[in-house]
């Protein structure tokens, strides 16, 4: 599965299309981009639309879009709607994305043992939309969220509010990946002169469209010929009632409100309109105030955490304290004055350029990095330690490319010994993090097969990669031996010259020097034209010295630990057919058994150990 360049992938949310809203187009304009690059992509969701009227259930199956809707009954509360069905629908999914924090979040984390599917939880603002039970929330959030969420592979933060929410709960599996916009969706169709405001989206409690509407009649008293259009959809706000704020405030002539406009209807009234406005109390993102800066609208927003990092973003806007009316003058003021700045500063183009970062086009690859590193597709956590997946043809090449540019780049190997000092050495883990790093024995494979359901394409252990490195090179190869006792190095020179005659040894240097010696011998690396260095010194040191100074080499830096006492014939290698099974460490335990005792009997188990407890973190980041 892992390998596999094409997905199977299944979105579970609570609502979609028919349905409108940020969330419904959210998971839309994600599954069509991903299956523009040819993935397979499964929408699952309830049967009925929430604020349908005439609660008609919708069909079990539709494509849509070419995305693939499955349809499952529910029953209980719209808060929480308990649908179980959600199981079947899971099948041939490669990757399950789960969008919200609600039942279906919960469910399927809890049954994970039972459909073994690895998830992916987006977390769209959670459920603190509104202040209603909200320390029972947090009471729900802090024990049951956290729960659940530990058996999700990946968490992803929609914004910088939902970053600083999940990151307790999610820790290390959190990615930030602020919610993507359809930049194009209303492009340039603002009038940057007019004199008219709009709010569109959800008529829901949250977005305090009524608080907006006595705002905006302040700026309505001042004498100015502003006029407010509301555009949007009943969700628990009817529109009749706004209507009759409007005609009780006086306002008839000066407000109009549109229930649930078609979009070419609320294009035409985009197109009327200079400035959106909201007054929303909470937003998990604020969608639909980035569609209506990439239409060319001024923002006026609410002062609340997601609006002001949207308005960081793009540079200009106006916020608004909505629950201070004594305050409200001063920003008619501030309103004013920003969008005569604007409109003499920001062009089209400008306009563009501005919301260009929250196209989607700049988003889809951070989704597709977030499923390659869950899957294991193109590195995978073990322990602290990420290695890269790949098989010995293509690690080569990497390699090769690298000497025969001058490229520098670090190449470690991990086995479980190298997880385990990993998790006690923190200079190691940065040192490993600057790396190439590839899997070395049968224990990581282990763990791979039990952290990401698939081995590694291959086993690239040191003492084998490096010999068919040099077998393979096309490419001329000047390398420095850099490593073990005195005398050893020149020895394994010796084997390299005599097996790879098309391999030039242009330096050798034993490993016993201190580190006020460092830069002496990166000079005499320098000074012998090597395209490739061999360090031998030994975990963690080769590591941490590779780490430090293979930027200041021309190619590829490789940590290789006991190669050079092989070549040299120091110690012996193990059998093949010892090799074949992956059993070589048991035939050097049975050579060395008290050096090598602690780090392979004691080792393993506590690699193990760590891996298990890796599992049920449900950590893969």
């Amino acid at each position: 599965m892992a390998n596999r360049s094409v997905l199977t992938i299944v979105h579970v949310v609570r609502q979609f299309h028919p349905g409108i809203g940020g969330l419904e187009n959210f998971v839309e304009q994600l599954a069509v981009h991903q299956l523009a690059v040819g993935h397979r992509v499964v929408v699952v969701t309830l049967d009925r639309v929430f604020d349908d009227p005439g609660e008609r259930q919708l069909p079990a199956f539709e494509v849509h879009r070419g995305v693939e809707i499955r349809r499952i009954r529910w029953h209980g509360s719209r808060r929480y709607p308990l649908a179980p069905a959600v199981l079947t629908a899971l099948r041939g999914a490669d990757l399950v994305h789960v969008h919200g924090v609600d039942f279906f979040c919960d469910y399927l984390a809890a049954t994970a043992p039972l459909h073994r599917k690895p998830m992916v939880l987006t977390t769209h603002g959670g459920f603190f939309h509104t202040s209603f039970a909200r320390g029972l929330k947090t009471a729900y959030f802090n024990s049951v969220t956290r729960l659940s969420l530990s058996r999700y592979r990946a968490v992803i933060a929609c914004s910088e509010e939902d970053a600083r929410t999940f990151r307790p709960v999610a820790g290390d599996r959190l990615s930030l990946i602020p919610n993507p916009v359809d930049v194009d969706k209303f492009a340039g169709l603002a009038d940057p002169n007019g004199s008219t405001l709009i709010y569109f989206g959800r008529l829901a409690p949250n977005k305090q469209v009524g608080r907006l509407i006595d705002w905006f009649a302040g700026l309505a008293a001042r004498g100015a010929e502003w006029r407010l259009i509301i555009a949007g959809k009943p969700m628990g706000v009817p529109a009749r009632a706004l209507v009759e704020q409007v005609e009780s405030l006086g306002l008839s002539d000066r407000v109009e409100v549109h229930d649930t406009p078609s979009d070419a209807q609320l294009r035409q009234l985009i197109g009327r309109s200079s400035a959106y406005a909201c007054a929303s109390a909470y937003e998990g993102f604020g969608l639909a105030a980035v569609e209506g800066a990439s239409a060319g609208l001024f923002p006026l927003l609410s002062d609340i955490p997601p609006f002001r990092d949207t308005l960081g973003r793009i540079g200009y806007g106006t916020l608004v304290d909505f629950t201070d009316p004594a305050g409200w003058g001063d920003s008619y003021v501030r309103f004013e004055q920003s969008l005569d700045a604007f409109r003499s500063s920001f062009g089209p183009q400008r306009v563009r350029d501005a919301v260009e970062p929250f196209a989607w086009s700049a988003a889809i690859g951070a989704f597709n990095d977030v499923y390659d590193r869950v899957l294991g597709r193109s590195r995978r956590r073990i322990g602290h330690v990420r290695v890269d997946v790949l098989d010995q043809a293509a690690a080569a090449s990497q390699v090769l490319d690298a000497a025969g540019t001058a490229r520098p780049l670090m190449v470690a190997f991990c086995n479980a010994h190298t997880a385990n000092l990993a998790a006690r050495d923190g200079a190691l883990r940065l040192a490993l993090a600057e790396a190439m790093v590839l899997n070395d024995g049968i224990g990581v494979d282990i763990a791979s097969r039990a952290l990401f359901g698939d081995s590694f394409p291959a086993n690239l252990n040191g003492t084998d990669f490096v010999p068919h490195l040099l077998a393979v090179a096309t490419r001329p190869l000047r390398l420095f031996l850099l490593g073990a006792a005195e005398g050893v190095a020149e020895a394994a020179a010796a084997t390299v010259r005599s097996r790879y005659p098309h391999v030039e040894v242009v330096g050798t240097q034993h490993g016993y020097f201190g580190e006020e010696q460092d830069e002496a011998v990166v000079a005499r690396i320098r000074e012998s034209g090597a395209n490739m260095v061999l360090v031998a010194m030994g975990q963690p040191r080769q590591e941490l010295w590779a780490a430090r100074h293979y930027r200041q080499i021309a190619g590829p830096v490789l940590c290789v630990g006991a190669l050079f006492d092989f070549l040299a014939e120091r110690v012996p290698r193990a059998p093949k057919a010892v090799r074949k099974l992956r059993m070589e460490w048991a035939f050097r335990l049975v050579q060395e058994p008290r050096r090598l005792s602690g780090r392979y009997l004691v080792g393993n188990l506590a690699f193990i150990s760590r891996v298990v407890r890796q599992q049920l973190a449900g950590s893969r980041l």
